[in-house]
């Protein structure tokens, strides 16, 4: 369901987002939670940390649904109807924004003291920032690793010292590898679920722009965009690239790697438990690396979020709720039963973020952690400096996917890039002029110390 859709059937319902609260009980005060996809294999730790939250908090009494994660639109739609929307919801990044442009959350600042907002990190605590509003915490992140096919690597000539830190170095060796290895050096979905638009931003150059009135704009016709995205254009045309780049959405990565049918992937740890166990030939010699990034040398974070609906009767209470589940002791324990990272920094200081002591068992269950540990130190070490390229602003998935539809026909109709890019600026300014932003949903940031590149328009420090 789309964000256009929602609204609709919002308005059509009668409603006003956002979202109503649970009511105050006879017995106490009750508040609700709903996350996202955690049951039944958190069902415990959730528990426990809603216990603790009642404990805490004498006569009140926490309501938890989880909720499948296509289903949350939907589930959220027909709670408003009905009155009985929660107090604190948890939504991924991408759908986050959404709500938030329905008016559907609130700002925590007033409810939350600054030292507990302090405690997150700002590369991660930004994606829940619109309009200069912190409406929604950071919970749990994922970032990526390289995994790289070793003996796949061999044989196109690469030594995994070798394998280059960012994008566009990966694209200038491309074609030399495949011609030797006769498989792709690499992949990433650029047609569907594209990774472009956030890799532009990842080199420092921002598709959008700050228009009349400081509202943002589509900046897709500017020269530097152009010569950012052609060589991918170029490489997918030449064959450098497979054909499931333009087709097959993030999940085509991990099918390209695990057949053997591409040498590095950007991925998170936890890929490797199906690696061992669907292609044991390619676990033994899969290597281990930090991810590839843009030019700026910042890794993008995924995020999940938790925030208050701004009809929740008892909004300091929700926030309350919200921070105990996403405080650092709790984080902690979440990453102890999950390969995911906190968003707290002192959480990062554990030794479980640490690489792990003494030599790789030779096989066995040992050195699937062993590699495992080492894929989340990496992922880890990252995050100090990692950021989410999700811009922060409600209309954005649908501005991807006009890029998407647009960006396929270039991949796979041989469709004119500028012309396309001229298309797709137009779609996005008529988005914009009806839902319009500025530039702090826009994350430009500095490189990291080291790194060249050719930031573009306004920077800030992450």
């Amino acid at each position: 369901m789309t964000a256009a859709s929602i609204a609709a059937a919002g308005a059509a319902m009668g409603l006003t987002l956002p979202l109503s609260g649970c009511a105050a009980t006879k017995s106490g005060r009750t508040v609700s939670v709903w996350t996202l996809a955690l049951s039944p294999f958190f069902d415990d730790y959730i528990s426990g940390l809603l216990r603790e939250f009642e404990a805490s908090h004498p006569g009140v009494r926490v309501e938890w649904v989880d909720v499948p994660y296509e289903a949350i639109d939907r589930k959220l739609m027909a709670a408003a109807a009905a009155g009985r929307g929660p107090d604190v919801i948890n939504l991924a990044d991408r759908t986050f924004a959404r709500f938030v442009g329905m008016g559907a959350l609130t700002e925590l600042i007033p409810l939350l003291p600054a030292e507990t907002l302090a405690e997150y990190l700002p590369g991660a605590a930004r994606i829940g920032v619109i309009g200069g509003k912190q409406l929604a915490l950071p919970w749990y992140l994922t970032t990526q690793a390289v995994l790289a096919n070793g003996d796949l690597l061999r044989r196109g000539g690469l030594a995994p010292t070798e394998i280059p830190a960012r994008w566009p170095e990966m694209l200038a060796i491309a074609g030399e590898f495949k011609r030797n290895a006769g498989k792709p050096l690499f992949t990433l979905p650029l047609g569907f679920e594209s990774d472009v638009p956030m890799m532009l931003l990842s080199d420092g150059i921002s598709p959008l722009k700050a228009g009349p009135g400081g509202k943002l704009v589509s900046n897709l016709t500017d020269e530097r965009v152009v010569r950012a995205i052609d060589p991918w254009v170029t490489a997918f045309a030449a064959g450098h690239l497979p054909r499931e780049s333009a087709t097959g959405g993030s999940s085509h990565l991990n099918k390209l790697f695990v057949e053997g049918d591409v040498a590095i992937i950007n991925s998170g740890p936890n890929f490797l438990k199906r690696i061992a166990k669907d292609a044991p030939a390619i676990f033994r010699g899969t290597i281990v690396r930090p991810a590839i990034t843009g030019l700026l040398g910042r890794a993008h974070i995924a995020v999940m979020t938790l925030g208050v609906t701004s009809q929740s009767r008892q909004p300091e209470l929700a926030a309350a709720l919200a921070a105990h589940l996403t405080n650092p002791r709790a984080q902690l324990e979440l990453c102890r039963r999950a390969v995911v990272l906190p968003s707290t920094a002192s959480s990062l200081r554990d030794e479980l973020f640490g690489m792990p002591a003494g030599d790789e068992p030779a096989d066995g269950e040992q050195q699937l952690e062993y590699r495992v540990a080492t894929a989340r130190a990496a992922c880890a070490r990252q995050l100090a400096d990692a950021i989410a390229f999700t811009p922060a602003m409600e209309c954005w998935p649908d501005l991807r996917r006009n890029f998407e539809d647009a960006f396929k026909r270039v991949l796979l109709d041989g469709a004119n890039l500028r012309a396309m890019l001229a298309e797709v600026d137009g779609q996005w300014n008529a988005t914009l002029a009806d839902r319009p932003a500025d530039m702090s949903a826009v994350p430009l940031v500095s490189p990291v110390a080291g790194c060249a590149t050719a930031v573009t328009g306004p920077v800030v420090r992450a």
